[in-house]
């Protein structure tokens, strides 16, 4: 591996946060939707709340596999008011894109070590795949 340990546990830190407000963002999101737009995307919005913190477990769980307990750090300013569909959607995009270029910045951090390697590699395709979805939603 090409960097210690604690440097590495820093950038899943940085992960496990971006995850967790990445969830914080859409929890509020699905309530900013009105009306038919939030019957059409509240599954939706369930899903990336359930998928986000399901993520942020994840790596907590390979933080505490190196032998470190996780720190959450975040700031957040989150929007008041309602929102259209079109952009919560745009939103949503934008928090995808941005995990996944998270992610991808780590991957090179983490060679050598087969299993955070093999973690960060699933994390970029299920974050890839979030992506491709949400832009075809967009279409």
């Amino acid at each position: 591996m090409n960097k210690d340990r604690s440097e590495i546990v820093e950038d899943l830190n940085r992960l496990m946060a971006e995850e967790v407000e990445a969830f914080l963002r859409y929890f509020q999101m699905k309530y900013r939707l009105r009306g038919v737009d939030r019957l059409a995307a509240e599954k939706l919005f369930e899903e990336g709340t359930r998928e986000t913190l399901e993520h942020a477990e994840a790596i907590a769980k390979q933080i505490r596999v190196l032998g470190h307990s996780p720190q959450l750090k975040i700031e957040l300013d989150l929007r008041a008011g309602p929102t259209n569909l079109q952009d919560a959607l745009a939103e949503m995009l934008e928090v995808e894109r941005q995990a996944l270029d998270a992610y991808k910045e780590v991957l090179p951090r983490v060679a050598g070590d087969t299993m955070l390697e093999d973690f960060i590699r699933k994390q970029i395709n299920v974050e890839t795949e979030h992506v491709q979805e949400i832009a075809t939603l967009l279409e």
